[in-house]
């Protein structure tokens, strides 16, 4: 509710203004009233007054000094002028001062007074929405140079130009945290890479909604974020935040820093505190912890990895000499010693790399072997790399197979050109990775896998952008509403929508319509 302040040297004038309108029913309040210029500055240097209607002919302070006094002090305030035909010299020059417009007190009728109040409203939150657009552009362009300055640093560049940047909490001491979006593998392959781009972008902006200036939030990859921030308090909120979009985070919490001197290393703390997801299981926050055996670095020079070498060749000789038991009690040693020396979780898959190579069949030249592969690359757990190795063991022992010929380029481009006329045809429709799999007879994981090398793209990501050619055609050519193009395009949530729509064509579905491209500019 806007509040007014009445000013008139004349009682009975300001008991028309207040008894002869109805203000609360309108959406103002009169906050008070003065007989003179002075006896008004004090309401509105308390901040209490949004619009000032003053008479312009008054003693010790006229309307004119008070109009000139607030417009320089407190622009934001609307002026309105009450004046007898006799001032309109007077009225020109205050219309010319700022004031939003002026009554006649002979003629003012209370739909006068209406008109020019919400004309004065109107013009505060046009300017209030301007203010605050301008706000949030210069705070936007100050975090973006913070974050590109600490980009640099984390490359090892730009000290002297973080220095220049350098927010004064960061002296005084902070914590670097890796934020790790737990299920990034599956998530890209169900939802794709653009809704998981928009998911972290999300995230980040949580962030900096929690703890505003105190704190900086950098995009590293497609799955991570590194937040610095004074305290660590809060984090919890962060991760409600990634709970309400259906997913979670773990957090790498690195030991105290001060300065941007020691960023690097508190984010190399992070990482390897973050890294423990992979022994202890996603979802929480995990500190730094520099003793042996903690969330320090793990054991991955040659002396830790000569017994895992060892129990791979003996692993490989059990399997080439067929004997399964006993290469089944090697893999559980071998997941145990990972599990006790903890070595980091690019190594393990790189061995486990090697084993499945040892343990596939002559006839496994195809899907499997390759899903396997693939799968390996997204797993955030030993478990899951543990039991991927014992599936592969176990399909060892079953009897062999025909072999199998070998798939060729062709047969893939046959399979993924299939698909292709598939979805064509029904990519508005609610349809999904395995509903394409089931139509071209493969399994989902190895069709995900085909359709990324044949096409370069993720099959979810494709869909999107299928859909989203549909609906700037809609928005080009139809007066539909944005969630009926949305809906018509195969979205089902208008919101994610507008926010994949911005992502790709880098302006909003409005912005879209309202430049009508024409078909050579519209490219995604």
């Amino acid at each position: 509710m806007y509040r007014v302040l009445l000013v008139d040297d004349e009682p009975l004038a300001r008991m028309g203004l207040r008894e002869t309108f109805d203000w609360e029913g309108s959406g103002y309040r009169v906050v008070g009233e003065a007989s003179n210029g002075r006896s008004a500055l004090p309401w509105i240097e308390r901040g209490e007054v949004d619009i000032l209607i003053t008479d312009i002919a008054m003693p010790v302070m006229d309307g004119m000094e008070l109009m000139r006094q607030v417009r320089e002090s407190f622009p934001s305030v609307k002026i309105i002028l009450l004046s007898c035909h006799s001032d309109f010299a007077y009225v020109r020059e205050g219309i010319r001062m700022g004031a939003t417009d002026y009554l006649l007190k002979p003629t003012m009728q209370p739909t006068d007074l209406k008109e020019v109040l919400d004309k004065a409203r109107s013009q505060a939150e046009e300017e209030r929405r301007i203010r605050d657009l301008v706000e949030h552009r210069e705070q936007v362009r100050r975090r973006e140079e913070l974050e590109k300055a600490f980009a640099r640093l984390l490359l090892g560049e730009g000290t002297e130009e973080s220095a220049a940047v350098e927010p004064p909490w960061l002296a005084s001491g902070y914590r670097a945290v890796v934020a790790e979006l737990d299920g990034a593998a599956r998530l890209r392959s169900e939802e794709g890479g653009i809704y998981t781009e928009i998911l972290m972008e999300e995230l980040q902006e949580s962030f900096y909604e929690e703890y505003g200036g105190e704190g900086i939030a950098l995009r590293v990859g497609a799955e991570q974020l590194i937040l610095v921030l004074k305290s660590t308090d809060g984090l919890e909120r962060l991760q409600a935040k990634a709970a309400e979009r259906g997913c979670t985070l773990t957090l790498g919490v690195s030991g105290p820093a001060a300065g941007a001197v020691d960023f690097r290393r508190a984010v190399r703390e992070g990482r390897e505190a973050a890294r423990l997801r992979f022994y202890e299981g996603p979802g929480a926050v995990r500190p730094y912890r520099a003793e042996p055996g903690g969330g320090g670095a793990p054991q991955s020079g040659r002396g830790a990895k000569e017994p895992q070498e060892a129990l791979l060749a003996a692993l490989e000789a059990q399997t080439a000499g067929g004997r399964a038991e006993e290469a089944a009690s090697l893999l559980d040693e071998l997941a145990a010693l990972w599990s006790e020396q903890r070595p980091s979780p690019a190594e393990v898959k790189r061995q486990a790399r090697g084993l499945l190579a040892a343990l596939r069949r002559p006839a496994d030249a195809g899907s499997e072997a390759a899903e396997r592969i693939e799968a390996l690359q997204g797993m955030e757990s030993l478990e899951e790399v543990r039991l991927l190795l014992q599936e592969a063991l176990r399909s060892l022992q079953e009897p062999g197979e025909p072999a199998a010929v070998p798939e060729d380029a062709g047969l893939h481009r046959r399979i993924v050109s299939q698909a292709l006329q598939y979805l064509g045809a029904n990519y508005t429709r609610n349809i999904s990775l395995q509903d394409v799999a089931d139509h071209v007879a493969v399994s989902r994981n190895y069709f995900s896998e085909l359709f990324k090398k044949v096409t370069g793209q993720n099959f979810i990501d494709h869909l999107i952008h299928l859909r989203l050619e549909h609906a700037c055609g809609l928005l080009r050519t139809t007066t539909l509403r944005v969630y009926e193009v949305a809906e018509l395009s195969g979205f089902n949530d208008v919101k994610y929508f507008s926010k994949a729509f911005k992502k790709v064509m880098k302006v909003s579905p409005a912005d879209y319509r309202e430049k009508r491209p024409s078909a050579g500019e519209e490219g995604t």
